[in-house]
């Protein structure tokens, strides 16, 4: 059964909930969207703990709010389970290739490429959220990782509504992908 649960997570909490069950005990979950609320308070129903509501809610952010977090770039999840007091902080930042090096962007003179280190496959680095996850739900999860991906993975193949801000974004990133050419390969 449920205990008393408290989660932080360092993402930007604009939307908060917290719940009371018949049994007494109680949740709180924060997060930068409903739809990642919800998915971390689902996962909690299905007899998932803490660190499992934290990936739910993690997967359902990079679903929704893509500009602001997402399985292409990294986090930090600072997490406390309040039955035993356990605390971890998790560093799931994305990092550079091994392949990356100081003249990467860089034309023949010496010159800084324009854009190069923002647009295109170049721009990108290793993700480290995924790890993060698999992490997360591995080591101190109770649920396998496959049911605390459900909600994300149903936001993506059924859809939400996306507010203007997201709207703008998702303009401004199809223009640059639109017109991204493929990089020069170094060595």
């Amino acid at each position: 059964m449920l205990k008393k649960y408290c989660a932080t997570l360092l993402l930007t909490a604009v939307f908060g909930v917290a719940q009371v069950y018949a049994d007494g005990t109680r949740a709180a979950i924060a997060s930068a969207h409903p739809l990642a609320t919800a998915a971390g308070f689902e996962i909690l129903d299905k007899g998932g703990n803490v660190f499992d509501a934290a990936v739910a809610v993690s997967a359902t952010l990079a679903v929704v709010e893509p500009s602001g977090s997402g399985l292409g770039g990294g986090g930090y999840w600072l997490l406390h389970r309040e039955q035993d007091g356990f605390e971890t902080m998790i560093d799931g930042r994305e990092k550079a290739p091994l392949a990356a090096h100081q003249a990467m962007y860089l034309d023949k003179a010496g010159k800084v490429i324009p854009r190069l280190s923002l647009d295109g496959a170049l721009a990108a680095a290793i993700p480290g959220m995924p790890a993060a996850l698999v992490h997360l739900s591995e080591k101190y999860g109770r649920l396998p990782l496959a049911d605390s991906l459900q909600p994300a993975i149903r936001a993506a193949q059924t859809g939400f509504a996306i507010g203007e801000r997201y709207r703008k974004l998702l303009k401004v990133r199809s223009e640059v992908i639109k017109n991204t050419r493929r990089p020069r390969r170094y060595s």
